[in-house]
């Protein structure tokens, strides 16, 4: 177990830790797990023309949780939500091998998560509540 937490992993985690919800936000959507509890909230403030301008969370999980919602506040900003509604799949791909690249090259610090895939999901909430918001 001690792969899943590896520098990288905990680096994002400590990212995310430094992001707080939006008041101003124009999207927003809470992605849960039941069996645990972990909960991620996405707050987006979008333009007139589709492109995130702001970005803020708020994520009551494990490590993993928070490493994912850092990358995702790392990498949102600047892009427009119409890439972003599928996102969830797009991960979901990467995580079971399906798939080789992905949006955020800063995934591939997820890979030694690859092998347990009861831990998928911790990664998943927020791109599932991502992807919930742009839709």
């Amino acid at each position: 177990l001690e792969s899943l937490y590896q520098e990288e992993i905990l680096e994002l985690a400590r990212v995310a830790r430094k992001i707080s919800p939006l008041i101003d936000h124009t999207l927003n959507y809470t992605s849960r797990n039941p069996i645990c509890g972990d909960e991620v909230s996405v707050f987006l403030y979008v333009n007139n023309i589709g492109r995130v301008e702001k970005y803020g969370h708020k994520v009551r999980g494990c490590a993993l949780c928070e490493a994912s919602a850092g990358l995702v506040s790392k990498k949102v900003v600047g892009l427009e939500i119409n890439s972003l509604i599928n996102i969830n799949e797009y991960a979901t791909n990467w995580l079971n091998g399906m798939v080789d690249n992905f949006i955020f090259e800063e995934i591939k610090s997820f890979t030694p998560v690859k092998d347990y895939k009861n831990r998928h999901k911790c990664i998943l909430l927020s791109f599932n509540a991502l992807s919930g918001a742009c839709r």
